[in-house]
């Protein structure tokens, strides 16, 4: 029956192709309908699931739908070190996690918001000082941006900021074009980083409340000191992910309000609506579109059959857009709330840089509602697979003068 099954798939879709990027929207509405668990042949075959409360079901169910083999599809290069604790399921996920928790609490990030938004000023001013006219928003604001917040929260030096702000951009850039060669060196190149920074901390470790490696190293938890591969799988996780995700999410979030001036206006008029405003900038686009698990066994979802070893994709930017999970939800509504988005996922791995997520769309606002008469100038491209947001911005920044 297994076999017969899997014999009748058929490709429903190709996050890949021009036209479904240009149009991710109506993609994803149309498979929530029609195909709710949404097979593709592309990189070997993988199941998506696109509705809210299937993927609920996958993230709660970890004995069914395991982190250990792959957390994206197409999946990263093999070798390596391990993404910890994203590739680890429960309870052995929770080691790693509470030793990096204090790292991430959210009054720890609250101490990086006087830092934080005195960057994002100086690099939007430093843009406009440039060419106001033409400020190409993802180079000059976004990405340093994206680097600086890292820096602070794993606590870098400067040239460490740069190095793998570099490396990590490289590797997901090659990841969306197929381009598995450029990205398995970028992948090594992240991965020497990640260890080298683990050997520097573990042999001078550093101020334990600046320093996240150090931090990690000092978390008194139960059994065995976390060995340099462990160090560095933690560190290499957060690379990645938190570099690319921050500014995936700035672009987006400029290029909303440059394309929505209403709503630029309504911060200005209205501080008070600025936290339903982040948390529908979150919901509306969620930077990493996807993440995967395996399936451990054959099982039933949505009434599809998923074979054993089968790769499966939650599609969190579908989710968001559920009607089933939230009113008129193709609508951008500043107001919103409740709002149970599940851009940071669900569960035992949701996301641990939440916090610092909202602090960026808050400091990043308030500098960019700022600036009235922001216009796009030309078209940005949007990111592929399995990222979700502006990709490529230019903005004329030299007011409505």
């Amino acid at each position: 029956m297994a076999a017969e099954q899997i014999d009748e798939l058929r490709s429903v879709w190709d996050p890949h192709d021009p036209e479904t990027i240009e149009t991710y929207p109506a993609v994803w509405r149309a498979l929530r309908e029609s195909h709710p668990v949404a097979w593709s042949d592309n990189w070997g075959g993988f199941f998506t699931v696109m509705r809210y409360d299937d993927i609920l079901t996958v993230e709660k169910d970890p004995e069914t739908f395991t982190a250990t083999k792959l957390s994206i599809v197409p999946a990263s290069p093999k070798l390596g070190l391990p993404r910890l604790p994203l590739q680890k399921d429960p309870p052995e996920s929770e080691r790693y996690r509470k030793a990096m928790n204090p790292t991430f609490k959210a009054n720890k990030i609250k101490t990086f918001e006087p830092q934080l938004r005195d960057l994002v000023e100086r690099l939007v001013a430093d843009a406009k000082e440039s060419d106001a006219g033409q400020v190409n928003f993802p180079e000059q604001i976004g990405e340093p941006m994206s680097q600086g917040s890292l820096g602070l929260i794993v606590g870098f030096d400067t040239e460490e900021s740069l190095e793998i702000g570099r490396l990590s951009a490289t590797y997901v850039h090659a990841i969306q074009n197929r381009d598995m060669g450029t990205a398995a060196r970028m992948s090594k190149g992240v991965d020497a980083f990640a260890i080298k920074l683990a050997q520097s901390r573990m042999e001078e470790p550093r101020d334990p409340e600046e320093d996240m490696v150090s931090s990690i190293m000092a978390y008194p938890g139960k059994g065995e000191p976390f060995s340099e591969t462990e160090l560095a799988g933690m560190v290499r996780l957060l690379l990645v992910g938190g570099h690319i995700a921050s500014r995936c999410l700035m672009n987006s979030l400029a290029w909303h309000l440059a394309t929505n001036p209403e709503h630029a206006q309504l911060l200005r008029d209205e501080p008070e609506v600025k936290a339903t405003f982040r948390d529908e900038i979150l919901r509306f686009y969620p930077a990493n579109q996807s993440l995967a698990r395996v399936a451990t066994k054959d099982t039933v979802l949505n009434g599809t059959f998923i074979p054993k070893g089968t790769p499966v994709a939650m599609n969190y930017a579908s989710a968001n857009r559920d009607p089933r999970a939230f009113d008129d939800p193709e609508t951008f509504d500043p107001r919103r709330s409740p709002n149970r988005h599940i851009t940071f996922g669900y569960g035992t791995h949701m996301c641990m840089g939440q916090a610092m997520a909202k602090l960026q769309v808050d400091a990043m606002t308030d500098v960019l509602i700022a600036q009235p008469g922001l216009k796009v100038v030309g078209t940005p491209t949007w990111g592929r697979w399995t990222e979700f947001g502006i990709n490529t911005l230019t903005l004329d920044m030299r007011g409505d003068a």
